[in-house]
């Protein structure tokens, strides 16, 4: 049987490994958008055997941090990847902040707001893979 946590209970079990020194939160960041690409390509198979298009939908908290991780390994892999972002990212928690300039390193983030039709590439609307990566 699979047990499956709740965000809180998630929460408090990062934060126990964390207070332990069992981890960081940027080790667990990492680790988390690890996991998502590793069940992307686990789960289809031929996304991993060919070079895609994605789509991250990065939120304004940690788990956005988790979405910039997978966007950078995505675009690692030879994906085109497209980050929008929802809320402020001057605010984003100091680990998911990392991520995202570890990101806009290697391209470019479009704040939901900003993300018109017109303004944005054709390509950006027919990508393979979506990922959401906004809210615990």
């Amino acid at each position: 049987m699979t047990e499956v946590l709740t965000a809180a209970e998630m929460r408090g079990v990062e934060q126990r490994a964390i207070a332990d020194g069992l981890a960081t939160g940027l080790e667990l960041m990492e680790r988390a958008g690890r996991g998502v690409v590793t069940a992307i390509f686990s789960h289809w198979p031929m996304l991993a055997a060919q070079s895609g298009s994605a789509i991250i939908l990065a939120g304004p908290g940690n788990n956005g941090g988790d979405g910039y991780v997978v966007a950078r390994l995505l675009r690692d892999w030879g994906w085109s990847v497209h980050v929008l972002s929802f809320g402020d990212t001057a605010r984003l928690p100091a680990d998911a902040h990392l991520n995202w300039h570890r990101w806009t390193a290697m391209g470019r983030v479009v704040a939901w707001e900003a993300a018109d039709p017109g303004g944005l590439d054709a390509s950006f609307f027919r990508a393979d893979l979506i990922v959401d990566a906004l809210f615990g």
